[in-house]
């Protein structure tokens, strides 16, 4: 009963509430302590259940026990407990994220691996709308209606961030390419209405192309090219390629990307500044007389080591 007074206090997606309810369910099944009786050490020993017998990645325990410290807090502003039990616990320290961009001979061996597929016109068309920044589930919501020839329409997305994504030629070249195929293949003409991306599958033949489909299909060409590959990875390429190719200031990255938090848009900005570095010192290296093979070749101010006693 509070789980669901809670959600209908907050404006959340559906999406966000049923990871909401999952996070919480995972509390509710370890232990049958009313939700006002809890206690700090409880809130604790479940941090630690998560961590070794569910053996949960720190960022996957982060999220529940933020959930967790979000749900409390209303709790106690409701009321309808004395005190929050979730005070105090402290969250896993993480590594710093990095970006997971594909390099262009990777691209560029999908891209072949692709043309081998059956529904090559599909998929291609598939794995560029990925490399614009869109996640999967928003991919697979797309509407014909939502594409023009200049952009992408998101109309539901993650923590609200939708928006027109604008396309690279190469974006909108591959999907006409993929709509006259279609337009073929279904020997009609095209619903502005209908999915822009349909299944192919017997079973579900001309419906939506789930994420779970999207899933399948980068899981597929991984296995082909024995590329780490899967759909976020995508995004990654498309923020990377953001500040490092084009040379975007982080604000108009992120409203490209439609990132809301500056702190996960970090990785990108790392990884900008060690892609400088490396072609700092490239440049650098470039400009040495040519007769220096090594390191050994520089004289440095500093005396000799002596190595006798």
């Amino acid at each position: 009963v509070r789980v669901d007074e809670f959600f209908q206090a907050r404006s959340l997606s559906p999406r966000s509430i049923k990871d909401y309810r999952w996070d919480l369910q995972q509390f509710m099944a370890w232990t049958d302590t009313p939700w006002n009786e809890v206690t700090r050490r409880q809130v604790a020993q479940f941090k630690s259940y998560l961590l070794i017998e569910r053996e949960f990645a720190g960022s996957s325990v982060n999220r529940v026990m933020q959930t967790l410290k979000t749900f409390y807090g209303w709790m106690l502003t409701s009321e309808y407990v004395s005190s929050d039990p979730t005070i105090g616990i402290e969250q896993e320290k993480l590594p710093k994220a990095k970006s997971k961009d594909l390099e262009a001979h990777e691209i560029e061996k999908i891209y072949a691996a692709i043309a081998q597929r059956p529904y090559k016109e599909r998929d291609r068309a598939i794995f560029t709308v990925l490399q614009h920044g869109l996640r999967s589930e928003e991919v697979s919501n797309l509407d014909l209606g939502d594409y023009t020839q200049f952009d992408l329409n998101v109309r539901q997305a993650k923590a609200d961030s939708t928006g027109a994504v604008p396309l690279f030629p190469f974006g909108s070249t591959d999907i006409e390419a993929y709509l006259e195929w279609r337009v073929e293949w279904e020997g009609k003409p095209l619903d502005n209405a209908s999915p822009l991306f349909i299944s192919t599958s017997r079973r579900n033949k001309g419906e939506r192309l789930s994420r779970w489909g999207i899933y399948k299909i980068m899981d597929e060409l991984s296995e082909a090219t024995g590329i780490h590959l899967h759909s976020h990875r995508g995004r990654h390429t498309f923020c990377t390629y953001l500040m490092v190719v084009l040379g975007l200031e982080s604000s108009s990255a992120m409203k490209l990307s439609r990132h809301k938090d500056i702190r996960s848009y970090e990785r990108y900005t790392n990884r900008k500044s060690e892609l400088a570095a490396k072609n700092a010192f490239h440049r650098a290296v470039a400009q040495l007389p040519k007769d220096m093979t090594g390191l050994h070749d520089y004289s440095y101010d500093s005396p000799p080591i002596d190595h006798t006693d």
